[in-house]
Formats: structure tokens, C-alpha cells, sequence
């Protein structure tokens, strides 16, 4: 019954090029007694629209007097304030994308943003919520034919990928179908909802966490949650049975065949700025310099997925440029559905790195500031 009623109070109809939603989280207790202020708004949010505006506080040119100036911001998809629960996020910005999966399609939701500003704790949300409607198709099947969910979960550390279930690294190797198959990886069978928590539980566990300045466990590494759900039609595998890992090619093991969908969640590490690193022992600037390159390619291969949508014409993809990317190829082909959910902080120290978020958000779905205004 619970399924059939977020089925009921689920927007229909499909994602087309990359949809931008933004999430904005509450002011922390440590952050006010800090000093710090809710210099974001979230206006008319929920249900699908509203806007974000960003209130930065600056000195004029005297050096005396204060102003603040106000950047309004309008996602594609909608803007979600500080008291949003997690259903009305997974409501608006996930479960067309899961719908689209079980309709044997393949769709990624990215979480963006500063490292702090909630995106894992997102991506959990929304993985517990779409659990129930994944495994019931585990357990039904689309024509009544039980047939287990295949997940893989792994985080990329620059130019290494570690898997989450087991700890052992990957190796990516070319895959005789296309695309990559991850040595090493492994792909558990699930069949509830509770398994599919409990993996869950275990890959945040296992990824790799440090202090920064920003954030106390800061994630260090990418993490991509790819859930292959079961074929229209055909056998399931037998129980037990091995399968390799393998992105890209057509996405879903060969015994999943055609008619099987992906839903893959990627937690993206936190972008930083080089002030935000300088105090940061060297093996903690290389990280944030390798997270800073993925970040890059994957909002370039985003650029292009969304230019091709909007034109219809060819664009070069540039997955090749990062091992994140090439891991997501197949979230930029001609049939997934690609939504960026960026999150924000409200604090006001962190209110350029949220203007800047916002603005790459924004960019990714094709569009730009609404205007801004000054006031004294």
C-alpha cells in the first residue's frame, strides 16, 4: 500500500536532457555559534519550481560601509528550502528517474556541492526510499517473474576505483561487449529492501573519509551506487552465480539482456577551492587536485549530454578524461535520463562556494541567473 501511494503522488512523464534541482540543508548549531547567518532564501520551492537567491555580504569600495547583494536563481527542476523531508525530494527529483529504470531504461541522479553541504546524507534518502519500489520488481518482476536486483557499489579516488562490498581494488580492463569491466568488483544479488539498506550501509562504512576544514568526515572519493533491475523478460540467473561488473557497452550484465534497466546514484566528492585546502598536508591537496579534475570532466560530459538534448545534434563526449566519467558512460547516451541535484549550504562563509554550485548547476541544465539586486 505505501508503494502504490508514492506511486499515486509521483509526478509521470519522463526527464529530458538533465534536469537541475537544488536542495538547500538547515544552519548547522555549530555554524551559528560560529557567528555565521542563513544567507540563502528559497522561494515557492517544492512541488516542482521556486528559486534560490544567495545574499552575499560585501565591502564597498570605501572600505567602510557594507551592502548586500541578492543573485536569484531558478532550477529546472525546483528548489528545495531547509524544510523539505526526504519523500518531497525523492518525490520531485528521483523516482521519475526510478520509474524510467524499471521501464528498462537507464537513469543517474549526481549529487553536487561542497564538501558539507549534505549530499551524501541525499543520496542515502533517496536510496532508502526507492528501495521498496526496486525490490518489489525483484520480488514480482515486470511480468511476474521473480528476478534478483544486481548491485554494485564502488568509489573512484582519482585515477583508482576501490569496491565498496569488499575492499579489494578494481582494475578497469576493456570489456569484450564495449565499455569497461571492473577486476575485482563484485555484484551482489538482492532481493528486499533491506538488503539493499544493509549494502548501503556497508559501502558508506567502507569509503574513505578525512577531516578538512570544512567538513569533519569529509568524503575523500566518489561513490557510484549502480542497481541493474531485472528484465522484462528472461531467466534469472542461478543463484549464486558469478557476474562481472561492467560500465559502459550497453550498461547491464549480458544476462540481464536489452529490455533491463540501471539506476545509478553517484555521491560526488565535495568541490574545493584552493583556500580551502591550504592548510591540508600534501596527500590532502593531491586529493582535492584529483577531485577538482574529475569534477571537471564529469560537468563536461554533463555540458555535452545537455547541449545534444537541446540541439539534437551530435556532440562529443568526452568520457575518456576521467575514470569517473568512463564509468558513467552509459549516463550519457541517447536514452538515459540525467538529473544533477546540487546541495547547498546556508551558512554565510560558505556563500561563494554555494553562488558557485548554484551557478554550475544552473549551467549544466542550460540556463543562468535570474538578475540580481543591491541593498544597502
Amino acid at each position: 500500500a505505501e508503494e502504490e501511494a508514492a506511486e499515486a503522488a509521483a509526478p509521470r512523464g519522463g526527464v529530458r536532457g538533465v534536469s537541475a534541482y537544488v536542495r538547500k540543508r538547515p544552519l548547522l548549531p555549530s555554524e551559528a555559534a560560529k557567528g555565521d547567518f542563513d544567507a540563502l532564501s528559497v522561494e515557492g520551492g517544492g512541488g516542482g519550481g521556486g528559486r534560490v537567491v544567495a545574499h552575499a555580504c560585501l565591502m564597498k569600495p570605501d572600505l567602510v560601509r557594507m551592502y548586500l547583494r541578492h543573485t536569484a536563481m531558478s532550477p529546472s527542476g525546483g528548489a528545495l528550502g531547509e524544510g523539505a523531508a526526504g519523500e518531497e525530494v525523492y518525490r520531485l527529483a528521483a523516482h521519475p528517474l526510478v520509474e524510467h529504470a524499471l521501464s528498462g531504461g537507464q537513469a543517474t541522479l549526481l549529487t553536487y556541492g561542497q564538501t558539507g553541504s549534505g549530499k551524501t546524507y541525499t543520496i542515502e534518502q533517496v536510496f532508502s526510499l526507492a528501495s521498496p519500489l526496486l525490490a518489489a520488481r525483484a520480488r514480482h518482476g515486470a511480468r511476474g517473474s521473480a528476478a534478483p536486483l544486481r548491485v554494485s557499489a564502488v568509489e573512484v579516488l582519482g585515477r583508482r576505483c576501490v569496491d565498496l562490498l569488499s575492499g579489494s581494488p578494481c582494475q578497469p580492463l576493456a570489456a569484450a561487449e564495449g565499455g569497461i569491466e571492473l577486476k575485482g568488483a563484485t555484484l551482489r544479488q538482492v532481493w528486499s529492501g533491506a538488503q539493499l539498506e544493509e549494502l548501503l550501509a556497508a559501502a558508506s562504512a567502507a569509503r574513505a573519509t578525512q577531516a578538512t576544514g570544512a567538513n569533519a568526515t569529509s568524503s575523500r572519493s566518489h561513490m557510484v551506487l549502480s542497481i541493474d533491475v531485472p528484465p522484462h523478460q528472461g531467466p534469472p540467473p542461478p543463484p549464486g552465480a558469478t557476474e562481472a561488473v561492467r560500465f559502459g557497452g550497453g550498461g547491464s550484465p549480458p544476462a540481464a539482456g536489452p529490455a533491463a534497466g540501471r539506476l545509478t546514484l553517484v555521491d560526488c566528492a565535495g568541490s574545493e577551492w584552493a583556500a580551502d585546502s591550504a592548510a591540508h598536508c600534501r596527500e590532502r591537496q593531491r586529493e582535492g587536485a584529483e577531485i577538482n579534475t574529475s569534477l571537471h570532466a564529469l560537468k563536461n560530459c554533463v555540458r555535452a549530454f545537455a547541449e545534444r538534448a537541446r540541439s539534437g545534434r551530435a556532440a562529443r563526449m568526452p568520457f575518456r578524461d576521467a575514470l569517473l566519467t568512463r564509468l558513467l558512460a552509459d549516463s550519457f547516451g541517447d536514452s538515459c535520463q540525467l538529473a544533477v541535484l546540487g546541495c547547498v549550504s546556508p551558512a554565510s562563509a560558505a556563500t561563494e562556494h554555494s553562488l558557485s554550485t548554484l551557478r554550475t548547476v544552473m549551467e549544466l541544465a542550460g540556463g543562468g541567473e535570474e538578475g540580481q539586486s543591491w541593498t544597502s
